[in-house]
């Protein structure tokens, strides 16, 4: 089993934890975040390589995990190489110091353990590089790592996703077992659901759209329920989301989802 995520999946999805701080930043902050970047990146003389894509594959005994992401800026600085990480705020810059954002080094640091296995570093610097928005002012912090450092953190980060990833796994091998061994939960098919569970599977093999118009009381619901949960088992679709204006009508696809977990299915629904 082979899974691809980016260096700030990684990251994010292991080291993030909750936040008192309720600043939003909207569309237009993040475009002038991403100007920002930009801006400092072409200020920079022919020793700084912008947007450098760095890999690595970690294999485990029964899954590959591929990481990937692209650093900002990578800096060749006489004998020593860094890996400059750019972070826009709007925060004043005199309150930000080395421990204002434990996943800006996280991200940097993956990045700095890549470069430094690919071309046999012993050490390399990181660089956060935070410039604040309204003024575009700049402050940067810069720190050393050997190389071994790096690789535990780095391994730490993999080993701890695996957990995860080898979960996540075997329950959607568990939920698909299940789903193939599926049966429509009655004994035949009323006057039109057969065509309408039909006419919803092929819809989701092809990517299109559906529009029903039906009678009440045709079992429309276990009909449109069957079908796509099957499409799930055939890796045609992840997830499925039933919306419903009405409580009496969540209610009709609740049972439904019960007679379907009684004859043997496996499947998480929240409400």
């Amino acid at each position: 089993m082979n899974i691809k995520i980016s260096v700030r999946e990684l990251v994010e999805f292991i080291l993030r934890s909750g936040d008192i701080d309720s600043t939003y930043r909207g569309k237009n902050r993040m475009s002038d975040g991403t100007k920002i970047h930009s801006k400092i990146q072409k200020s920079m003389d022919e020793n700084y390589s912008s947007e450098v894509t760095l890999k690595t594959e970690i294999e485990f005994s029964d899954l590959k995990l591929r990481v990937a992401g692209r650093a900002d800026g990578i800096i060749k600085e006489e004998e020593k190489i860094i890996i400059d990480e750019i972070k826009s705020t709007t925060r004043d810059l005199e309150k930000i110091d080395e421990n204002f954002n434990d996943l800006h080094w996280a991200q940097a640091k993956c990045y700095g353990y890549i470069y430094a296995k690919d071309n046999e570093l012993s050490s390399i610097d990181i660089q956060l590089t935070y410039v604040e928005l309204d003024t575009e002012e700049i402050k940067k912090i810069r720190k050393s790592y050997r190389f071994n450092e790096l690789e535990i953190f780095f391994k730490d980060l993999t080993d701890r996703y695996y957990i995860w990833a080898k979960l996540s796994r075997d329950w959607i091998e568990k939920r698909d077992e299940s789903i193939k061994a599926l049966e429509f939960p009655f004994d035949r098919y009323r006057k039109g659901q057969r065509k309408l569970a039909v006419g919803v599977y092929r819809t989701i093999e092809e990517k299109k759209k559906l529009f029903v118009e039906a009678p009440t009381g045709i079992g429309k619901t276990i009909s449109t329920l069957f079908p796509a949960i099957k499409a799930i088992g055939e890796n045609k679709g992840e997830k499925m989301f039933y919306l419903t204006a009405k409580t009496i009508t969540r209610t009709v696809a609740e049972d439904s989802f019960d007679i379907l977990e009684k004859r043997g299915l496996n499947l998480k629904e929240l409400p």
